[in-house]
């Protein structure tokens, strides 16, 4: 009964696609045909169309774009835009002709708290719901199949009952997810006879995942088919535990609100690379100072088109994340070996170099630590915030010193601080890293450059932490 309930559903979905154009059904299939196929003569004029496409209609449809020439534009030519940008020149961003369309606002905070909102029209939603379907089929989610999603669910987000069950989703909020609701989830977890699919914050999944470890300490019953981090960094320790309480392989899927799905690790494939979403996005890795392309294999900013979002354009959107870009050699595709995530989630060392924020899950090596943070208050100065089921002892916090010493410098001053809770962030995400080094420097765009130069200097040093 349970798998022809899921099957009705995947029927229901595309028939209802069908009867409105079949429009989803056709950006799915460009997306496989792009996705699997990338070095295909099909699949590359699929992509010079489409990029040209966004370019001409920003050209000449976008006030902030008007003093470009519509005569054989160039991406090159475009500037390179931020939130800061768009938020100081949201008006001129709205192309002229979907002005007095209907088109679906985004909000999002993300870990700075400052509100950034875009527009969406309706081709462009159903672009995003084609590559959703397309990248969590990757994963090992069918449509229609139960999908247990574990977000902060705020009224943007938000779905009615009907909407749960007709999409098969079960919504766990993770604003409230204490040891209580955790309990009520893992036994509802076992009670589910269907193939289970999970998407959720790393945090999240870290959380449930302790509670396991301290009450069961034993896998889970029930058929896992897929499981999906997002929102944060997929460390070593949540896809360790995963394993081993599930049963199943957790990938990690990168994207943010404003654009959508930009790449997902594959499954089964030991190099944990992301997969590039190629068929929707036009990806640059660009100099860390300057706006020109760096080496394969560099590290630099991530910089995307978004080719389908028509009512207001985002070429050459500077994400904010830093990420190094290789040949994979599962398909000869550009993929990611490293997203390293936000320059402002990052520590610079007592020398002033610039080092991974990767490094802070290496505490989870001592038991105990239920929340973190770690916080670089000035030069030499680092605290390590902690919410601990037994505080630990003197041999343990002169280790986790010792530890972080390594990475910090010998010269640097690191206090550990016991709290009662790590708050969440608006988001619902909790904030991992708080440089305030970097946040008090005067000038902006005086932090920029000094950040990238000596990133530059220092980039030997980065390791992995995808989001």
């Amino acid at each position: 009964m349970i798998r022809i309930l899921e099957q009705f559903r995947k029927i229901a979905f595309w028939v209802l696609d069908w009867i409105k154009g079949g429009k989803i059904w056709r950006h799915y299939r460009e997306i496989k045909l792009v996705q699997t196929r990338p070095d295909s003569a099909i699949a590359k004029e699929i992509k010079k169309e489409n990029l040209t496409r966004i370019l001409q209609h920003a050209v000449t449809t976008v006030p902030f774009y008007f003093d470009l020439s519509p005569q054989k534009i160039q991406l090159e030519q475009f500037p390179v835009v931020n939130k800061q940008k768009i938020r100081e020149h949201f008006e001129e961003f709205r192309s002229l002709p979907y002005r007095d369309k209907h088109s679906h606002q985004v909000l999002t905070s993300g870990s700075t708290g400052k509100p950034f909102k875009i527009l969406h029209d309706k081709n462009k939603r159903n672009r995003n719901t084609a590559d959703t379907i397309y990248f969590a089929k990757q994963a090992g989610y069918n449509l229609g199949a139960r999908l247990y999603y574990l977000r902060l669910w705020d009224r943007q987000y938000t779905k009615n009952r009907i909407q749960s069950f007709m999409q098969n989703m079960v919504t766990h909020s993770v604003d409230d997810l204490g040891e209580k609701n955790i309990a009520k989830l893992v036994q509802q977890l076992e009670n589910d006879r269907s193939c289970i699919n999970i998407l959720a914050y790393t945090s999240a999944l870290g959380s449930i995942c302790k509670y396991l470890e301290s009450n069961f300490n034993r896998p889970l019953k029930g058929k896992y088919c897929s499981i999906i981090a997002v929102a944060e960094a997929l460390g070593n320790d949540v896809r360790q535990k995963v394993q081993k309480y599930f049963g199943a392989e957790v990938v990690s899927r990168y994207s943010n609100s404003e654009n959508g799905i930009l790449a997902q690790q594959r499954p089964k494939v030991a190099t944990a690379w992301f997969e590039i979403n190629w068929a929707s996005y036009h990806v640059e890795i660009l100099d860390l100072n300057k706006d020109i392309p760096v080496k394969h294999g560099e590290p630099g900013r991530i910089v995307i088109t978004d080719l389908f979002n028509y009512s207001m354009p985002l070429v050459r959107y500077d994400t904010g994340d830093v990420g190094i870009m290789e040949q994979d050699p599962v398909n000869g595709n550009l993929a990611f070996t490293k997203i390293e995530g936000r320059k402002m989630d990052m520590f610079i060392n007592t020398r002033g170099e610039f080092i991974s924020s990767h490094i802070i899950h290496h505490i989870l090596q001592f038991r105990g630590i239920e929340q973190f943070q770690f916080v670089q208050e000035q030069g030499h100065e680092y605290v390590i915030k902690m919410k601990v089921t037994s505080r630990l002892d003197d041999q343990d916090e002169d280790a986790l010193r010792r530890q972080y010493l390594d990475y910090f410098g010998h010269d640097a001053n690191i206090i550990l601080q016991y709290v009662d809770d790590i708050p969440l962030l608006p988001s619902g995400k909790r904030k991992l890293v708080v440089n305030n080094v970097i946040q008090k420097k005067a000038s902006p765009k005086r932090k920029e450059n000094e950040s990238r130069e000596k990133w530059v200097r220092a980039n030997d040093e980065i390791t992995s932490k995808p989001v």
